[in-house]
């Protein structure tokens, strides 16, 4: 064993020695004190979180940091099933992820701290910027704490969440609090105008706010640090004229969303959770990256409004869940394997928009009209990518059409012999057929003289 490796395995040991210490420790004051279970909560979710924002000083490689996640995640796990380790955590009477999701979530930030490979592919991002580690988690570390708390203790104007309420309380708490902390975070961490700090901490700000309010089951944990990792990565290069411009869009656009979703019959929760998602996607790879994942959006719109779902509980949400998680596996692969993954990304999406029609309605004609449009937006998004028609191109739009048609018959298979658990068999082969993709990228047809 080498002397750096004896190293890095002492620090993770003592992380997670830590952790369990936090844990113990937390339970016995807040027998001791009769604390409210809601504070022990966030007493340790502020205490984990202040001391993963030392990390980068701490860590210096992406493996340790995983490694200290996936044994809490273990840690996680044991406290769940014995009362005395996990009673500050578990004393808050609710079904919930976050504790799991906030270990993912600090692994993927602290390896994907110094970008990722659609940033560098674009030339937004040449050096190392922590503060895509640091903010996130800050935001989500002090912000969500104070919101709680505030929320449980003096929130009067409640909304209706999945399983829940929130407080608009503690909405504004988040948004101060957010804005206050991304202020300083910035002025330290960058080197931007104060024009520009301003007004991207308040994007920060708003946006970690609607992450928050869209979240359940714990999902804050994953929605707030990995939701403000995209917009910050791909904002931060902009000027402050800009900034305002896209920040009004979205304003403007949500507002449309809003009212919209609400006249067709939806939640206010699930319009605020998709459009969430599907902004964070625009951001990243653009807006015609949002046409496929819309396609899925609008295939469970049309299964929901005849009526197929409705009676099953948190369906709408559990779609959402799928396709941040599709989403989330391709943005991982990209970053993985360093390669343009948006043939896989919009093939997933078509797959998974056919799925839904397939598994879901009982009208062959809507199946097959859904998956006819989920071809031709994938040949859309093909064709007006690249302004240049080459012979890769239809290619590729043969392939596609043929992966989408033969997913309509997997999933047609799946329906009638493994019903359970639709969610996870749909996301599960739609990400695992748009993996096809791969191959149909233009470097793959170079060999055969077709990418030119």
């Amino acid at each position: 064993m080498t002397p750096d490796l004896a190293i890095s395995l002492i620090k993770i040991a003592g992380s997670v020695i830590l952790l369990a210490g936090v844990l113990v420790g937390v339970g016995v004051l807040g027998r001791t004190l009769k604390i409210q279970p809601e504070l022990a909560r966030k007493i340790i979710h502020v205490s984990l979180g202040l001391y993963c924002l030392t990390f980068p000083w701490v860590f210096s490689q992406a493996w340790e940091v995983a490694a200290v996640c996936l044994l809490a995640g273990g840690v996680f796990v044991i406290a769940r099933a014995r009362p005395s380790l996990g009673e500050g955590l578990h004393g808050v009477k609710r079904f919930s992820y976050g504790e799991l999701l906030f270990a993912v979530s600090v692994a993927l930030l602290f390896w994907l701290k110094d970008g990722h490979y659609s940033l560098a592919e674009r030339g937004l991002q040449s050096e190392p910027q922590l503060i895509l580690y640091i903010l996130p988690l800050l935001i989500l570390t002090l912000c969500d704490a104070a919101s709680a708390l505030i929320g449980v203790n003096y929130g009067r104007m409640q909304f209706p969440v999945e399983e829940g309420v929130k407080s608009v309380e503690g909405v504004v708490t988040f948004i101060l609090t957010a804005w206050i902390a991304a202020l300083v975070a910035l002025l330290l961490f960058t080197d931007l105008g104060r024009g520009d700090v301003i007004v991207l901490a308040l994007i920060a700000a708003l946006f970690g706010a609607l992450f928050e309010a869209a979240s359940w089951r714990g999902l804050d944990n994953l929605f707030i640090p990995v939701g403000l990792y995209f917009i910050l990565s791909n904002l931060l290069p902009r000027g402050t004229i800009e900034l305002l411009v896209i920040t009004a869009a979205f304003a403007g656009g949500s507002l449309l969303l809003m009212s919209l979703g609400v006249r067709l019959g939806l939640t206010r929760h699930m319009v605020a959770s998709g459009m969430s998602l599907l902004f964070c996607i625009a951001i990243f790879a653009g807006p015609l990256a949002i046409l496929t994942p819309c396609a899925a959006f609008v295939a469970y719109y049309v299964v929901w409004r005849d009526g197929v779902r409705r009676d099953v509980p948190h369906d709408a949400l559990n779609m959402v869940i799928t396709v941040l998680t599709v989403a989330l596996c391709v943005f991982v692969l990209s970053a993985l394997l360093q390669v343009d993954t948006i043939f896989v990304f919009n093939l997933a999406f078509a797959c998974l928009a056919t799925g839904i029609l397939v598994r879901f309605s009982s009208q062959s004609a809507v199946r097959l009209a859904g998956a006819v449009v989920c071809i031709c937006a994938v040949g859309l998004i093909r064709t007006l990518a690249i302004p240049v028609w080459r012979p890769g191109d239809l290619l590729f739009a043969v392939c596609a059409a043929v992966l989408v048609g033969a997913s309509a018959g997997l999933f047609r298979l799946m329906r009638d012999r493994w019903p359970d658990r639709p969610w996870i068999k749909l996301g599960v082969s739609s990400f695992v057929i748009g993996l096809a993709g791969l191959p149909l990228a233009p470097a793959a047809w170079a060999p055969m003289g077709l990418s030119g």
